[in-house]
Formats: C-alpha cells, sequence, structure tokens
C-alpha cells in the first residue's frame, strides 16, 4: 500500500517536473519574442519618426513650400505615424524612454536642416 503511493507520488512529481520544465522553456521562447518584436516595433517608430520631421523640413524649405504632392505625404506620414502611436505599449516595453529619444533626434534633425539650409542660403 505504502509503495504503491509512493510511485504513484513519484509519476506525479516526474510529471509536475516535466510539465513546469516544459512551460519555463516555452515562456522564456514567448517573452524573447515578445522582446523582439518590441525593439523591433521601436525601430520602425524611430525611423518613422526621423522620416517625418526630415519630410516637414523639406516641406518648409521656400523652394517646396505649398507643394501639394509633399503635403499629402506629409499628412499620409502623419497618419502611419498616429498609427503606430496606438501601439506605444508593444515598444515601450523595451524602451520606456523612447518617446524622450525621439524628440531629442527631432530636435537634431530640425537643427541640421537649418544648417544646410543657411549654408545653401549664403551661397
Amino acid at each position: 500500500m505504502i509503495n504503491t503511493i509512493i510511485i504513484i507520488l513519484s509519476v506525479i512529481f516526474i510529471l509536475s517536473l516535466a510539465f513546469n520544465v516544459v512551460l519555463f522553456l516555452y515562456s522564456r521562447r514567448v517573452l524573447t519574442q515578445v522582446y523582439l518584436a518590441s525593439e523591433e516595433a521601436s525601430r520602425i517608430f524611430t525611423m518613422i519618426d526621423a522620416y517625418e520631421n526630415h519630410l516637414r523640413s523639406i516641406y518648409e524649405l521656400q523652394t517646396y513650400y505649398g507643394d501639394e504632392t509633399l503635403k499629402s505625404l506629409l499628412e499620409h506620414t502623419k497618419e502611419m505615424a498616429d498609427f503606430l502611436n496606438q501601439y506605444e505599449e508593444v515598444y515601450s516595453f523595451t524602451q520606456p524612454d523612447l518617446r524622450d529619444q525621439l524628440d531629442a533626434a527631432s530636435k537634431e534633425i530640425e537643427q541640421r536642416y537649418e544648417k544646410e539650409n543657411d549654408a545653401q542660403k549664403e551661397e
């Protein structure tokens, strides 16, 4: 009787241990995929934001100001950025300060294009 109980408990323990190992490996794999997806989402959003700022700086040049094609392209880019903003929780998983980084990068891009515009005006 006691041997039967010990055997049953041993089998249950081994099954539980195997289940926990499988669950641990699966969880680790899923978390790795979520992390990688979050990193990629943040890279995509950073690229879209930089593109939008670049396009806006070109649109504001005197040569192109008021161009309807650039204006519609700028609006389309803004719509895409707004759409991606809905998924902020995904990319903020790995980079909670991404918004601050994007703002800093935007300012840097604006300063760079202002310098380029000033250099072009001087020529």
